[in-house]
């Protein structure tokens, strides 16, 4: 065989291998079937921030169902978090929503960030959240994002401390973190409703009688 037969086979020529291609057409349209669903509502956006088949072994034997972890947020301070489990997805992602519905909390936002530093923790997992200044952005990762993302908060530092992957023991432990900022948030505008009133001269007169 001559040598130019054997130099074009080796460039994909003929009957030797043809080279890879890597523009390779891909299906636009495919979804992963891990990837976020997110719905616009009127009211609230919906958020499916992990869906986990779960196999219960019984004497029966083997029970398959789904866990859901829905996540609702309106972008004006409020956002929920629920977690349910169902025989098939819809009915796990209906009790879900559900859950999350019920357990919705109002965050302070002041100046698009939240007012104070606060930490919250949940099992194994423990997530901090910091005030940033205008045009930081929100810097987070993972379920925390998500939360941060739909409530409304466009400005905001958050790092998972304890390197957890877990999605629904951050985004809890992201909740007692929010929680913590609510109460002292209330309780710095309830000191500053307090009105301390001056003592009148007659109580003092009373006051100076009864050490005499």
């Amino acid at each position: 065989m001559n040598t130019n037969d054997n130099n074009k086979k080796r460039a994909g020529f003929g009957g030797g291998r043809k080279p890879f291609n890597n523009s390779s057409k891909r299906d636009n349209n495919r979804v992963s079937p891990t990837a976020k669903i997110i719905e616009k509502n009127a009211d609230f956006d919906q958020l499916i921030a992990d869906i986990r088949r779960v196999t219960r072994v019984t004497a029966g034997g083997k029970h398959m169902s789904f866990s859901v972890t829905m996540l609702l947020g309106n972008n004006k301070g409020k956002v929920g978090l629920g977690t349910a489990k169902g025989v098939d997805v819809p009915k796990a992602i209906d009790k879900a929503k559900k859950e999350a519905m019920r357990n919705l909390i109002s965050v302070p936002i002041v100046k698009d960030t939240i007012p104070f530093k606060s930490e919250g923790k949940f099992c194994a997992s423990r997530v901090i959240v910091k005030p940033a200044k205008e045009g930081k952005g929100v810097i987070a990762g993972g379920v925390v994002r998500d939360i941060m993302i739909l409530s409304g908060i466009k400005n905001i530092t958050c790092k998972i401390l304890s390197g957890s992957h877990n999605a629904i023991n951050n985004g809890k432990a992201t909740f007692e973190a929010l929680k913590n900022v609510c109460k002292i948030y209330e309780l710095e505008n309830e000191k500053k409703n307090i009105k301390v009133e001056p003592i009148k001269e007659e109580e003092k007169e009373s006051e100076n009688t009864v050490s005499e």
